[in-house]
């Protein structure tokens, strides 16, 4: 599976569990113990504050992960006045 993705002008980047390397305003999706532990969905805001999107709840697979992700992200787009 590929590390970058973009969805609907927004990047997220798959990783081995840190969000340390996401630029403010990108998804991560972040592996749990090296995905055994499964996988979470965070975002990193403006000021680098990072919050877990999925609430404590974790994917088994990165593609569920990712697919959270890409529906979240369809959501914000349709919400979004200027969109």
């Amino acid at each position: 599976m590929r590390r970058y993705h973009s969805h609907l002008g927004r990047d997220i980047v798959l990783t081995g569990g840190s969000a340390r390397d996401l630029a403010p305003g990108q998804f991560g999706v972040l592996a749990i113990d090296g995905g055994a532990g499964g996988w979470s969905v965070v975002h990193k805001g403006p000021d680098g504050e990072v919050v877990e999107l999925n609430n404590e709840m974790h994917f088994e697979l990165p593609e569920e992960a990712l697919g959270f992700v890409k529906e979240l992200i369809g959501l914000m787009a349709s919400e979004d006045p200027a969109a």
